[in-house]
């Protein structure tokens, strides 16, 4: 944990370049819609042929398109996503004002939308979700560009339905999300009731998001009660969970980490760390009404303000608690939640210094 303090230098870095260099010009822009629409066209090839242009075929009825064997296809997206509408928001795409025809910038968006669903990836799609709504909150200025986009993405939902395809995203979203929190696994009828047997439910009515995420966070709670200050440390979790004093019936719950950032932070970092964290996220839901307040307020659309709004509704979703997650100590996942904070601290530091 010593050498974590990378990440947060890694956000001033791109707070600094930022303040050094004009990035945010048309180029870029252009630069991601390649980038995204090789990514696009690369899935719909693996969605509906079962391989991607690299021969990478679909894992576990989930495509992944580039990164193979790993399965982030849409993690990624959702949070690259907000960077490229920063892009577009700094270029007066949004600017009601000015006639420009981004119907081009719309249809990326939805296209994007569109793949996050197929990955089949629910975290990332809630995700999703949940970021727009933020957004059509925080700025006035972004709801048409965003009731355009649903618009579209419910057009190409409704399109996929009837086409024939190798895997049934839809199912997985809601149908096995269903059954997995109430205990069933209708795929395998053998296996059908098998969890009530052992683990009793939350409430005695589900499972907090499955069984096995349940198991995780029962054993972070057995395990967080004899560190509870200062934590186990960021390994900790997957070495004493094998302890036979914490372990849960049928070794139930033992993994690398707890899969809740706010879990993992409780059982590695204690209270301490926690409260950090709780503090950050508050700091995040004020500035969400700040924001807003600021918007509503101003007639004309600025482009600074209207960038700070996205990147805040990013932060915002990236520490949303209540949902699971991957490894907060991973380095490509502590990179890609650091990424937007320095964009942020560029935006707030322009729009004060006005």
């Amino acid at each position: 944990a010593i050498f974590y303090f990378r990440i947060p230098l890694f956000a001033f870095s791109i707070w600094f370049i930022m303040k050094k260099f004009d990035l945010f010009n048309k180029k870029i822009i252009s630069l991601y819609i390649i980038f995204f629409l090789s990514l696009i066209l690369d899935s719909f090839l693996q969605f509906y042929s079962g391989k991607n242009i690299l021969g990478n075929q679909i894992i576990s009825n989930r495509i992944s398109s580039f990164f193979g064997d790993e399965l982030i296809l849409g993690s990624f997206l959702v949070k690259i996503l907000p960077i490229f509408l920063v892009y577009l928001a700094m270029n007066d795409v949004f600017d009601s004002s000015k006639e420009k025809g981004n119907f081009t910038y719309i249809l990326i968006v939805s296209l994007v939308c569109f793949v996050i669903f197929l990955s089949g990836e629910r975290t990332s799609f809630f995700l999703l979700i949940l970021f727009f709504s933020t957004l059509f909150f925080i700025s006035k200025h972004l709801r048409k560009f965003i009731l355009f986009t649903f618009s579209i993405f419910l057009i190409l939902l409704a399109i996929s339905i009837v086409l024939p395809t190798k895997i049934n995203p839809g199912h997985r979203m809601f149908v096995q999300t269903y059954n997995q929190v109430i205990g069933k696994n209708i795929t395998n009828k053998k296996d059908e009731g098998k969890f009530d047997n052992y683990k009793k439910k939350f409430l005695d009515k589900f499972y907090i998001f499955s069984h096995d995420h349940q198991g995780h966070y029962m054993l972070s709670y057995k395990i967080f009660k004899d560190y509870p200050l200062a934590g186990t440390g960021i390994k900790g979790f997957r070495y004493l969970c094998r302890n036979q004093i914490y372990i849960l019936d049928n070794n139930d719950g033992c993994s690398t980490h707890p899969h809740n950032i706010y879990v993992q932070i409780l059982v590695s970092n204690g209270l301490i760390g926690f409260f950090l964290i709780i503090f950050a996220f508050l700091y995040i839901v004020k500035e969400i009404f700040l924001s807003r307040k600021r918007i509503n307020y101003q007639r004309e659309f600025d482009k600074d303000e209207t960038s700070k709004a996205i990147l805040i509704a990013s932060i915002f979703v990236n520490f949303w608690p209540l949902i699971p997650s991957g490894n907060f100590f991973n380095n490509w996942l502590s990179m890609i939640y650091f990424y937007p904070i320095g964009f942020y601290l560029y935006f707030k530091h322009k729009i004060k210094i006005k």
